[in-house]
């Protein structure tokens, strides 16, 4: 009888064969050619039938636990966390200043229309909430209209250029609330053209910065609320920044909803983005942000607005990005103006990270337009009674 290649490859070696060496060559032979481990694992202990009397004990054959997937799953969580902890390290190593990004001290009046109560732990290994947090934040677009001393090379551009400034007519408005008793976060639009009194005065409520500054803004914003919401911070954002910090991340994944093209020569703005879900870099978000041929208008821009700071948030609170945000707020700090500590934009980072995206909730301030606005001025006219209803619903 002819033997098999393998039994002859075997002896041909001269490997030792285990006592039953007749049983073992036979499972070889058996084995399909596609199972080659079998040569290499070592004889399995016979199984006999089931017995339990004390003299035939069960042999119970095991396979391993597989724990590859939660161990990976536990460094990513572990690396994640030291991450933010070295950025937390970051922000509070870099900057001496207890406030470094803001710009002029508020006088007693101003610092008295914000809430001064802290609402940090430090504590633990990073800061964290200790209650809900309001934080107005003004989004800037400067012209040299707008402020009083306009930047030297205006005029030698020959159009209106962006300055880098906090003052004047603020572009955007938004309440964030930070809430770590829900773990969500609100974020409120407040349109621009909205309609307040200032002064005796009826006015849209993005002149309430370049009228009284911060303090007036943050004002402007409790009276519109019912008196209702204290403002613990503020966060001043020249468009500029905007674009700096967006490239810094790696450019921001947008869905955008329709062709875009508009050109305004006297600003030298020009945009052209085409429809459909795509990354922007720092530009193309501007472009997406300061587009105006719409028909809905300031809701339109809102609307964008709140894009934007979805994808920011949902972008920028990933381990392998947080780390670019010192970086990204050392380059614009020219155009950021804001009484957050470092201690406490760490908590409000870390504090992000942890937020489950469907917990972001964006709301525009209830309210109506008045018109087109092409036969008088066009206002956005607040619903006090459905205002009430939305403080009550997200602001306790």
């Amino acid at each position: 009888m002819s033997r098999s290649p393998k039994v002859r490859d075997i002896k041909a070696n001269k490997r030792p064969l285990p006592k039953n060496s007749s049983k073992h060559i036979a499972n070889i032979n058996s084995n399909p050619p596609n199972r080659p481990l079998m040569l290499q694992r070592s004889p399995q202990p016979r199984r006999e039938p089931v017995n339990n009397s004390p003299s035939h004990p069960r042999v119970i054959h095991r396979k391993p636990q597989v724990i590859r997937q939660r161990r990976s799953t536990n460094k990513l969580l572990v690396g994640a966390a030291i991450l933010i902890s070295a950025i937390s390290g970051a922000f509070l190593a870099a900057a001496y200043p207890t406030k470094p990004y803001q710009q002029g001290e508020l006088s007693p009046r101003a610092a008295a229309v914000f809430n001064d109560e802290s609402f940090i732990n430090s504590t633990l290994l990073l800061p964290s909430l200790t209650r809900p947090v309001n934080i107005l934040v003004l989004g800037m677009s400067v012209l040299p209209a707008d402020v009083n001393q306009p930047n030297s090379q205006t005029r030698e551009k020959g159009y209106l250029a962006q300055q880098h400034s906090v003052d004047g007519l603020s572009d955007t408005m938004l309440l964030v609330r930070f809430n770590p008793e829900t773990k969500g976060i609100t974020i409120v639009s407040i349109p621009r053209d909205t309609r307040v009194t200032i002064g005796n005065i009826t006015q849209k409520i993005n002149a309430a910065n370049k009228i009284g500054g911060r303090a007036l803004a943050a004002e402007e914003v409790t009276e519109l609320l019912d008196n209702q919401v204290k403002i613990d911070r503020f966060a001043r954002i020249n468009v500029l920044a905007v674009g700096k910090i967006v490239d810094a991340l790696g450019g921001l994944i947008i869905n955008v909803p329709k062709d875009m093209k508009y050109t305004d020569e006297s600003q030298h703005l020009y945009i052209n983005l085409k429809k459909g879900e795509q990354r922007l870099n720092g530009d193309q978000v501007m472009q997406f942000l300061r587009f105006r041929s719409d028909a809905n208008a300031d809701i339109g821009r809102v609307e964008r607005q709140q894009t934007v700071i979805r994808a920011l948030i949902k972008q920028s609170v990933n381990p392998l990005k947080l780390a670019a945000i010192p970086y990204a707020l050392s380059a614009v700090k020219p155009d950021i103006d804001t009484n957050l500590t470092v201690e406490e934009l760490a908590g409000l980072v870390t504090f992000a990270a942890q937020v489950d995206r469907s917990n972001v909730k964006g709301i525009v301030l209830p309210g109506a337009p008045n018109g087109t606005g092409r036969r008088a001025v066009s206002y956005w006219l607040p619903n006090r009674s459905q205002i009430s209803e939305m403080v009550k619903q997200y602001f306790n």
